[in-house]
């Protein structure tokens, strides 16, 4: 073998190392669960006039507290995020972000170790452009100051946010982010808006071939907000774009359609089934955004049923497929585990009404992915309990009430 020979092999495996080292961080391997501040507490910086809703360092406690001693670290609920308008408006004389100092008088260091104690991780916010979206100091020209800050304050995951940029840079910025973030050696979750503002600020098709690699996870829709509404439009929205997405998404990269807006007197009982179980179906990320203090016992019930938990964290992290019914009810389908033998998976079906109205539903689950010729047995995802058992052959006959969903988990004999 020549010396060029030689030269250009270990060119080729120095590549694909670096490759490596960039696209796969070994994070997110099932879709991330937490709690994070904007969509309830959005930039809530005068504490002196509303004290109760107030994002500061005693939020972020009572959250990590409420999460140890209610169950939901038990549940898988870990990272607790905290979202713009944490900083002051400029940096200090070395350059480094600092934390608002009246809010967050101890630091962020304090609150990470606050975090971990509990056995919890902690997430930050900020922006690629010059400042945030709320006009605080964002990253731009200081991607590995930042990245070695977050990393010193033993952050976990960062979300970063595409406001006030051109699409060139959108599609450099991001990539040159991550491998700050990668450099420190600190393993950070990393969150990337970037498809979301290709699409709906520059009106082009996000490239998620050039995205997937560079982010654990994505926005790639509206913000929600504390509406129905808002939760409907977002359903609508990943029912539409399946196929344009389903082939992106799963362990360590997964499509992100924002928040659940449980604990803000937003939605009825019905409701919350609907907007919890459609993100079940998606193995979608599970982040709440409230006051943890208003959840309602039956959304917390929701969030802590361990069957729901288990199919949102199904190890092959499917996005459910759906099928649209002629009577406006629509069926999510997701294969997953337990498997029998090496063929014949579970799978679950969700038949989402968003109607105001009952709807009669008969569809035969043989129809849809089941491929054992043994029975199988069904069981209500929201109860645990096992209804039936069904051949391939049968049909399922059911009522969905209005705004509402019905959920079975069927599994091979």
């Amino acid at each position: 073998m020549s010396l060029s020979e030689l030269w250009v092999i270990l060119l080729f495996f120095g590549c694909f190392f670096n490759v490596v080292k960039l696209l796969e961080n070994g994070l997110a391997r099932s879709p991330p669960m937490g709690w994070m501040s904007w969509g309830y507490f959005m930039c809530s910086v005068d504490c002196d006039e509303n004290p109760n809703k107030c994002l500061d360092e005693k939020l972020i406690k009572s959250v990590a507290d409420t999460f140890f001693t209610d169950g939901y670290q038990e549940a898988g609920f870990e990272y607790i995020i905290i979202d713009d308008c944490w900083a002051e408006k400029t940096r200090d004389i070395n350059g480094r972000l600092v934390p608002d100092r009246k809010r967050f008088p101890n630091g962020m260091k304090y609150l990470a170790d606050y975090i971990h104690a509990r056995g919890l991780k902690f997430g930050m916010y900020t922006n690629i452009a010059d400042v945030t979206c709320m006009h605080y100091p964002g990253s731009k020209g200081h991607f590995e100051i930042d990245a070695k800050t977050f990393a010193e304050w033993d952050v976990d995951y960062i979300k970063v946010d595409g406001c006030f940029v051109g699409e060139d840079y959108l599609n450099t910025a991001y990539i040159k982010f991550g491998r700050s973030l990668n450099s420190t050696g600190r393993p950070m979750v990393y969150s990337c808006s970037w498809p979301y503002y290709i699409e709906y600020i520059h009106n082009k098709t996000p490239n998620y071939t050039n995205i997937v690699p560079y982010c654990n996870m994505w926005r790639n829709y509206h913000d929600v907000v504390k509406s129905w509404g808002s939760v409907k439009a977002i359903i609508r929205h990943y029912q539409s774009r399946y196929d344009q997405l389903n082939g992106y998404h799963g362990p360590g990269h997964w499509n992100d359609p924002d928040m659940l807006i449980f604990g803000t007197n937003s939605l009825t009982a019905s409701q919350s089934r609907v907007h919890l179980a459609v993100y079940v179906m998606l193995s979608a990320p599970l982040l709440l955004s409230c006051d943890m203090r208003n959840m309602k016992d039956y959304e917390k019930q929701l969030l802590l049923n361990m069957d729901l938990v288990a199919l949102a964290q199904d190890p092959l992290g499917l996005m459910a497929k759906p099928y649209q019914f002629q009577n406006s009810v629509t069926l999510w389908v997701k294969q997953h585990l337990p498997r029998k033998g090496d063929m014949y998976n579970s799978v679950s079906f969700a038949l989402v009404n968003l109607n105001t109205k009952d709807v009669a539903v008969s569809f035969t689950p043989g129809d849809y992915g089941l491929n054992s010729t043994d029975a199988y047995t069904v069981m209500d995802t929201f109860t645990g309990k096992f209804t039936m058992n069904i051949t391939l052959k049968d049909k399922i006959n059911v009522i969905v009430p209005p705004e509402d969903v019905i959920m079975y988990s069927v599994f091979p004999l």
